[in-house]
């Protein structure tokens, strides 16, 4: 071929053709090619083409020809590594990817330049890299589409990607780049709770936490923030993800309920009031005993709503209820007046009514009559769930002891329907009360899920 004289030695060819590259070697500026390997040389000949690279240009995929053709005309010596990937229509009418190395060797004792090209099949790599990125466009379209702000946040802190709703509600350019820090997009009041929330994300905890934002010329909008660590095989935190939901109606609606809650409080007093001035005003004689009884079961009936307005009408806790409705007995030490059960276990309404003004009316039956009109007797009132059947049963007790014997009332008034008849209206339940020659005992039984809320979490 006329370039034997500045091959290079056989060992190097040898070494050559041991790679799966593809290698040629050529002067860098005189034609003629002084070594090409075994790989090269199937390659060529499998797609076609001559063993010069230069001859290979109209295999090239038209849009990666300039940059090829520019590499190929700089013959300017140079030790760095050039690199570009490029395709190559195969005859079969598919393209595959190659990486194209390149390496200008300076000359030395006057010999002529050496340029080293090297090819490398990528294909499999560049089909792997088309696959990611083909389902990071899915992912980041998926994302973009939600109105919750979610972003990926290092174990540093620093924004890594945030969806187009995150961008918008923070001011942030979607083409930044990221990298600042997340809590500096935050107002000042979030950077405690947020500081904590991602302490916590970074141990492998999830973390929630509230903030607001405003941008300018724009109102106060509220937001849910869910912090969730994102780990890997070996368990460790390799990044968070935060989703922030907008709960500003939410937060506007629940403030909207709140006071509508707390005039219906208000209205309803107020009738409660108009109804004990008619009372007085109605009957001939304002002082009579049953004026009073009337009054203070209006008022038991206004403690127990006080509650579930309080407990924004979802129910009020069997504690809160008990000690409401006893507190007309007065400073009564716990000795005698001693309440047993789940603090946390919540009445629904409906029974908290019930309850409540049997409870009252027990409570002034001990004062006058039973346990609590002497100096020694005690009054307890216990609660709680049990396992029956595989269902979980409320049980509450009102036991009565050291009390003046007491006997059955000969007539059953309004009190006896409180106590016995009025808990009975709840579906499946069950109240008894019984005279026993130490006390009052009343007993309600009823299942739970028609009395409290979350009756199975106990069991």
């Amino acid at each position: 071929m006329g370039q034997t004289q500045t091959a290079p030695p056989d060992i190097f060819c040898t070494a050559f053709d041991l790679l799966p590259d593809l290698i040629c070697m050529e002067p860098g500026s005189s034609p003629g090619t002084m070594h090409f390997n075994m790989a090269w040389k199937q390659q060529a000949a499998a797609l076609g083409v001559p063993l010069a690279f230069s001859e290979w240009l109209p295999i090239v995929v038209p849009a990666d020809q300039a940059e090829i053709t520019r590499i190929l005309r700089d013959t300017t010596p140079s030790d760095q590594l050039r690199s570009i990937s490029f395709r190559i229509l195969n005859p079969d009418g598919h393209t595959r990817w190659f990486l194209l190395r390149l390496v200008q060797r300076l000359p030395t004792n006057g010999e002529d330049t050496i340029r080293l090209l090297i090819l490398t099949n990528i294909h499999e790599q560049k089909r792997h890299e088309e696959d990611l990125l083909q389902k990071a466009d899915i992912r980041d379209r998926m994302l973009n589409v939600s109105v919750d702000c979610i972003k990926e946040i290092a174990k540093d802190g620093t924004l890594v990607h945030m969806n187009t709703a995150g961008c918008s509600a923070l001011g942030v350019d979607s083409t930044s780049g990221f990298g600042m820090r997340w809590l500096g997009l935050l107002p000042p009041e979030a950077h405690t709770p947020g500081r904590e929330a991602l302490k916590d994300a970074t141990k492998g905890r999830n973390a929630r936490f509230m903030g607001v934002s405003q941008l300018p010329g724009q109102p106060i909008r509220h937001w849910d923030n869910m912090l969730t660590p994102l780990l890997n095989p070996d368990q460790s935190v390799e990044a968070i993800l935060c989703v922030s939901r907008d709960v500003t109606t939410q937060h506007e609606n629940e403030q909207r309920i709140a006071l509508l809650l707390n005039e219906l409080n208000h209205r309803s007093k107020n009738m409660l009031a108009i109804f004990q001035a008619l009372i007085r005003r109605t009957v001939p004689d304002p002082t009579a005993p049953f004026v009073k009884v009337l009054e203070e079961r209006i008022t038991s009936i206004a403690r127990s709503q006080d509650l579930l307005i309080h407990g924004e009408w979802t129910g009020a806790t069997v504690w809160d209820v008990v000690t409401s409705q006893t507190v007309v007995a007065g400073d009564f030490p716990a000795t005698r007046l001693r309440i047993e059960g789940d603090p946390e276990l919540q009445f629904i309404p409906d029974t908290a009514d019930r309850i409540g003004l049997a409870i009252y009316e027990l409570t002034t039956n001990a004062i006058k009559y039973g346990a609590l009109s002497n100096d020694t007797g005690t009054v307890t009132v216990s609660w709680g769930l049990h396992d029956e059947e595989d269902k979980p049963i409320f049980r509450m007790h009102w036991k009565e002891t050291g009390g003046p014997t007491v006997a059955r009332p000969e007539r059953r008034g309004f009190g006896s329907i409180v106590i016995e008849h009025n808990p009975r209206s709840i579906p499946g339940a069950s109240s008894a009360c019984s005279h026993e020659p130490d006390g009052t005992v009343w007993t309600f039984c009823a299942p739970a899920e028609n009395v409290v809320r979350c009756p199975l979490r106990l069991f």
